[in-house]
């Protein structure tokens, strides 16, 4: 009795093996399909690489992919040198990177032709830049022109940035009022002394803005 109720308790508890069954076979065959399918999208788009701007990640780059009309203002600003107004709700950072990106690689040999600002600190920090006001050391509130000059000329680093640039990138500019633009434009008209018609003394000016965004005060 007592080795057959041994025998019983030591055979009655079979193992369950774990279920192998397709789902996960097909699971991993999608997955690889789907691979395949970017891998094939992604060769036969046009693509552009484009370096992180902030501090923290400095040197890293990765590879996107733009679109027809985005390619086009690409172009445009890197390669024909135009003043380009763009907006859009979405894809409009991406295409920012990628011209900041591929600006500094036409101006590798001088780096201080270009300057990335914005109208906040935080947009100016998203784009590894400094407000429109520290760069050229713009007095905010203050419209006159020759007080104004008299200031800068005071700064040296701001004021050799106005005599340098080539390219002045204006992340947010809807937070940017008119009086200021119309002011900014004064400033490198007078500070750059190039006999120019072109505006802004001739610098190529890059305006960026978001939809929908509030109107400055």
């Amino acid at each position: 009795m007592t080795r057959s109720a041994v025998l019983s308790t030591t055979t009655t508890n079979p193992r369950k093996r774990k279920s192998t069954g397709d789902l996960g076979v097909s699971g991993k065959q999608d997955d690889a399909s789907n691979k395949r399918r970017r891998t094939l999208d992604s060769f036969f788009t046009p693509q552009v690489s484009i370096s992180s701007p902030t501090k923290q990640e400095k040197g890293s780059c990765e590879v996107v992919a733009l679109n027809t009309e985005q390619r086009r203002v690409l172009q445009m600003v890197v390669d024909e040198g135009k003043n380009v107004f763009f907006t859009g709700a979405a894809g409009k950072s991406l295409l920012l990177r990628a011209i900041i990106s591929a600006l500094k690689k036409k101006y590798d040999k001088n780096p201080a032709v270009i300057s990335v600002t914005a109208s906040t600190g935080m947009a100016a920090s998203n784009i590894g830049g400094m407000t429109i006001h520290s760069w050229g050391a713009v007095t905010p509130g203050m419209h006159n022109i020759d007080r104004q000059i008299s200031c800068i000329k005071t700064c040296t680093p701001a004021f050799k940035r106005w005599k340098q640039i080539k390219v002045l990138v204006i992340d947010e500019v809807s937070m940017v009022d008119g009086e200021l633009f119309d002011t900014l434009a004064k400033l490198a008209d007078q500070l750059r002394n190039k006999r120019t018609d072109r505006p802004f003394g001739g610098i190529q000016v890059r305006p960026i803005s978001a939809y929908m965004l509030p109107r400055p005060f």
